[in-house]
């Protein structure tokens, strides 16, 4: 009898760890094909993202060749530092080939660098306020100089006033600006104390 119920006992061990045995197989096993397909899954992942790279590459290769193009065309654009610096030069021929009278060339204390919010931009803004005495004529003249300038050179501001109603002279404030990848010292503000007539060399 007692050997009998050893005989049980045996068995419903080896059944028990049998059962064990078969319960973690299948958890295991459960587990793997999770594993599995979480690995299939990334790896399909994987696949799209590697194709919309190679597709995405070239498209951002072309973007960057169009910016630089487009960043070496404002480079050619805007004035260097000699040009910023011969400013008065300029104006001074623009002022004899119009045959207006320039007062006063005053730069306005803007070359710091410009920005977009409180991102700063790589390049430097600078502005000039200048006096004039010319008649119409002569006043626009000057104006198609400096709209045609090789160099960009923008008018922000304008204002004509009669100064002489029988001679037809005007009195001009214009401001005009520019911009440029060099930091340059402004010079001083320069007067002509005795204006000639407006026409005069």
């Amino acid at each position: 009898m007692e050997e009998s119920k050893k005989l049980l006992f045996s068995i419903l061990a080896v059944v028990l760890v049998l059962g064990l045995i078969g319960f973690v197989f299948y958890f295991e096993r459960k587990n793997l094909g999770e594993a599995k397909a979480a690995l299939a899954a990334k790896e399909n992942e994987e696949k799209q993202l590697n194709q919309r790279i190679d597709v995405e590459i070239p498209r951002l290769k072309k973007q960057l060749a169009e910016e630089t193009e487009k960043v070496a065309d404002y480079e050619e654009a805007l004035p260097s530092a000699k040009e910023i610096e011969a400013m008065d030069e300029t104006l001074n021929n623009y002022k004899l080939q119009a045959g207006v009278s320039l007062l006063e060339r005053r730069p306005v204390r803007e070359q710091t660098r410009a920005a977009v919010g409180a991102q700063p931009l790589p390049y430097y803004k600078y502005s000039y306020r200048l006096s004039l005495l010319a008649d119409f004529f002569a006043l626009g003249r000057f104006m198609t100089l400096l709209e045609g300038h090789e160099r960009f050179i923008r008018i922000d501001e304008l204002d004509i006033k009669v100064d002489d109603e029988e001679t037809g002279l005007l009195a001009i404030t214009i401001k005009i600006s520019t911009f440029s990848y060099a930091k340059v010292e402004q010079p001083t503000p320069t007067t002509t104390t005795t204006p000639s007539p407006a026409g005069a060399q």
